[in-house]
């Protein structure tokens, strides 16, 4: 994927955005809602249509030649359906995984639900992306799936950073703060790079973190088990020491980490 791309909540579901970001050579991938137009198309999706989405348990894609009116011609609608247990489906029609279910399965009782050979939740996305292969419309969904990454982000910054609140009436003040707190942020991140270490079963080599949250460090994590840690130096033969308390084993690990990082020409 190059260049400049659109990732969409079913929020902003509107081909008055789909055309400005076609107009503006965008790619996009919106969320769709989930109106009946868009049900009454998986009547018509063969089994084998269906492929196994990218790392997402009981969950599959499939790919239909669907367009709403006003909408740029080369869009297509991603379709993801997910698997679900029964006994997870609420009796109450307002609540979110009930609301994602084939509107046929949605009017049934729980006792019917619990009966049914397979109940799936589905997710529709328009996009004018890519996918004329499984394996590319499985990677275009996965792309979109993440897109609230930034929210966890957020989040980080807010409450392992201090930017919950700005201390000053002063914009000028409130900048400083706002910047600090993104550093501290981003230097939370790299650190977790430089010293996070892949999961030996997995290929796709994603950093195991200490206290992850989708595969990142959080800063409050990092400061409780690697920089709020008492220790004490002591002298010995000459040499410095730095005894920690026990139980602190992440400390010790992560200069070995840096020394093995390679050098930079």
């Amino acid at each position: 994927m190059r260049g400049v791309a659109l990732r969409a909540d079913a929020g902003y579901f509107a081909g008055q955005l789909a055309r400005a970001a076609h107009d503006e050579h965008i790619c996009f991938a919106i969320g769709a809602k989930r109106i009946a137009p868009l049900c009454r198309l998986l009547d018509g999706i063969a089994a084998d249509d269906w492929t196994e989405a990218s790392s997402m348990d009981n969950a599959e894609v499939a790919v239909a030649g669907y367009c709403p009116d006003w909408w740029p011609a080369s869009t297509r609608l991603l379709i993801r359906r997910v698997r679900l247990d029964p006994a997870r489906v609420s009796a109450d029609p307002r609540s979110r995984r009930r609301r994602t279910l084939n509107p046929a399965q949605r009017a049934l009782q729980i006792a019917e639900l619990q009966g049914a050979e397979a109940i799936y939740g589905y997710s529709f996305i328009l996009t004018n992306l890519d996918i004329p292969t499984p394996a590319k419309a499985a990677a275009v969904e996965y792309w979109y799936r993440h897109r609230a990454t930034v929210e966890n982000i957020v989040r980080d910054s807010k409450h392992g950073a201090a930017l919950r609140h700005l201390p000053s009436g002063h914009a000028s003040v409130n900048t400083a703060w706002m910047r600090g707190a993104l550093l501290a942020a981003s230097m939370a991140g790299w650190l977790h790079q430089l010293t996070a270490a892949a999961r030996d079963d997995d290929a796709r080599g994603i950093l195991e973190g200490h206290g992850v949250r989708g595969g990142k460090a959080m800063i409050a994590t990092l400061r409780r088990r690697l920089i709020a840690i008492p220790g004490r130096l002591v002298r010995h033969a000459g040499q410095l020491t730095l005894r920690l308390p026990p139980g602190y084993g992440l400390l010790a690990e992560i200069p070995d980490r840096l020394r093995a990082l390679p050098a930079i020409p």
